[in-house]
């Protein structure tokens, strides 16, 4: 079972279904199926990874700034810039698409 970690500001997103997509850089690829979402402050939601693809910034979709969560492609990449400095918007991207798995 995968485990993808997030900052603590996702938990709302993520718990509400707003934030079904995350984008990574030089992490293993997780394993499709049941998964765990785990939050800097030591909370937890299951999850099931229903996708993994790989691509640019520059080739990303508006609806996929949505699926993760912002409301434009600006607002995901100054967001993205906070995590990795030095990405570049050619950059490969890893995004893994997952759906909170209400128990």
């Amino acid at each position: 079972m995968s485990q993808i970690h997030f900052h603590e500001d996702f938990y709302i997103p993520v718990l509400k279904g707003s934030k079904t997509q995350t984008a990574r850089i030089d992490e293993p690829i997780p394993e499709l199926g049941p998964g765990t979402a785990i939050f800097d402050h030591g909370k937890s939601i299951p999850i099931e990874i229903t996708a993994v693809s790989h691509k640019s910034f520059d080739e990303m979709s508006l609806e996929e700034a949505h699926k993760d969560g912002f409301k434009s492609k600006d607002e995901l990449w100054y967001t993205l810039l906070t995590f990795y400095p030095d990405l570049q918007k050619s950059d490969l991207l890893m995004l893994v698409e997952f759906k909170r798995v209400v128990i």
